[in-house]
């Protein structure tokens, strides 16, 4: 068993993918909690998960060990602010339909294998649905059996990871 500076050596140095998912798999539970504790929406349970997996990768990379923290305790602290900052800003966000059409070619022409290995269940069916065979988000709605805002806050979420892999 090792401890959290030696995964974090691993990981950053080494580039060991077994090492981030043994310590993805111990702070997992983290999130779960997190979100439990903020009583956040059922419907959106999927959405927050998936910004802690975000947070937590966002943690690895940016923990200094110097700074007398343990990494618990930083992942812990970004987590929530940006939980904190999600469940403030999330039900005020309003998505225009014509920018979520505007790039659709684009997206469609690449290989996103490599993406969609990296997605969750609920990104996998709505980047298919939305992107593919393109259809409505209110279609999308009812297939999926999800809100509306469920469906926006997926594809806003797979437009970002988009732009992080450098495909737009």
């Amino acid at each position: 068993m090792h401890n959290d500076y030696e995964l974090l050596y691993l990981i950053r140095g080494e580039n060991d993918h077994i090492a981030f998912g043994y310590m993805f798999k111990k702070y997992e539970k983290l999130i779960f909690k997190n979100v439990h504790l903020l009583h956040i929406n059922y419907d959106e349970h999927d959405d927050f998960i998936q910004e802690g997996r975000i947070m937590f990768y966002k943690a690895i990379k940016t923990f200094d060990e110097h700074k007398n923290k343990t990494f618990t305790r930083y992942f812990e602290l970004i987590l929530k602010r940006h939980f904190y900052y999600l469940k403030k800003k999330i039900p005020n966000y309003v998505f225009d339909e014509y920018l979520l059409n505007t790039h659709q070619s684009v997206y469609l022409e690449e290989d996103y294998d490599d993406f969609l290995d990296n997605c969750s269940r609920i990104e996998k069916d709505v980047f298919q649905l939305y992107f593919v065979e393109n259809k409505s988000v209110e279609t999308i709605k009812n297939i999926l059996n999800c809100r509306a805002k469920q469906v926006y806050n997926t594809i806003y979420r797979l437009k970002e990871k988009y732009k992080k892999y450098d495909i737009i």
